[in-house]
């Protein structure tokens, strides 16, 4: 009989402590996102280089300034560990998973369910965002490195081709390839005529003296020109890579406004209790009735 009571009671009290007034209830929202236009990093497949993302710390304040969790979660910002509670207040009911399909699960606990979805929304656009700048901040550098290569090439063009000027104005000499075969047919024209020689015998002498550095020097700019579009081609692509506006995860499950809360299970409260106050009970019983009976 008295082991009924301490049950009733029990129920009763577990019951009432389970219930609003003590614990509050909590409503879950779950997203699921599979990762996109991500390349792997040495043996971290995309699902986890899409995980850690999620555990970054940025991510993580991000949502608690957006949602003024330190509310929610009834944590002052003056409180000395309030980094170490807050941390582990979001850890506690935002919480990420790889499932068995390569899917990045992302689950929030909170006790007003609209604001729950709202945060599971709100997690997968940071974490576009934080891995856009990551890679906008890679390419920016790969850019500025092509960058500062093609503006020294552009001077070494610049130099090369004053070089050359400074051969042409001197020689008359334009074009090494193209004046050769002119300038011998025009001498033996001349020559063939009876013509005046000079001027083809000057550009011969220019050419003989001077054609091997034009030509050498015209070699070198076509080389320059080709590394240089290289370079322009290389830069214009990490810039535009830089300011590429994609997604990296794509939902494969959209979040929703629970109708129910998810904590705490009162049934499994008032079960657990219960079926541990009534071993409690039969054992103190048992003893009871065991030092009676000495």
């Amino acid at each position: 009989m008295h082991i009924l009571i301490v049950i009733a009671i029990t129920i009763v009290l577990s019951g009432i402590i389970s219930g609003p007034l003590f614990i509050e209830p909590k409503f879950k929202s779950v997203t699921r996102i599979y990762p996109v236009n991500i390349t792997e990093a040495s043996k971290e497949s995309e699902s986890e280089h899409l995980l850690e993302n999620l555990q970054n710390t940025e991510i993580k304040y991000r949502v608690i300034e957006a949602f003024k969790l330190y509310d929610v979660y009834k944590i002052s910002k003056n409180e000395k560990l309030y980094q170490t509670y807050m941390l582990y207040e979001y850890d506690q009911n935002i919480t990420y998973k790889k499932t068995e399909f390569e899917t990045i699960e992302i689950k929030v606990l909170d006790p007003d369910p609209q604001r729950a979805k709202a945060i599971c929304d709100s997690i997968v656009v940071f974490l576009n965002e934080s891995i856009q700048k990551q890679r906008a901040v890679k390419y920016r550098e790969f850019a500025e490195l092509n960058k500062a290569r093609l503006d020294r090439k552009n001077a070494e063009l610049d130099s090369l081709l004053n070089i050359i000027e400074g051969i042409r104005q001197e020689t008359g000499l334009v074009d090494y390839f193209g004046q050769v075969d002119m300038v011998t047919q025009g001498f033996m024209d001349a020559a063939a005529l009876g013509g005046d020689k000079r001027p083809a015998k000057e550009l011969i002498d220019n050419l003989v003296n001077r054609g091997g550095q034009l030509r050498k020097n015209q070699e070198m700019m076509e080389n320059y020109e080709v590394a240089a579009d290289t370079l322009r081609l290389r830069y214009e692509y990490n810039l535009a890579m830089a300011n590429q506006k994609i997604s990296y995860s794509r939902i494969v499950e959209h979040p929703f406004v629970a109708d129910k809360k998810s904590t705490p299970i009162r049934w499994l409260i008032i079960f657990l209790a219960t079926v541990a106050v009534t071993m409690v009970s039969f054992i103190t019983v048992s003893l009871i009735d065991y030092f009676r009976e000495d």
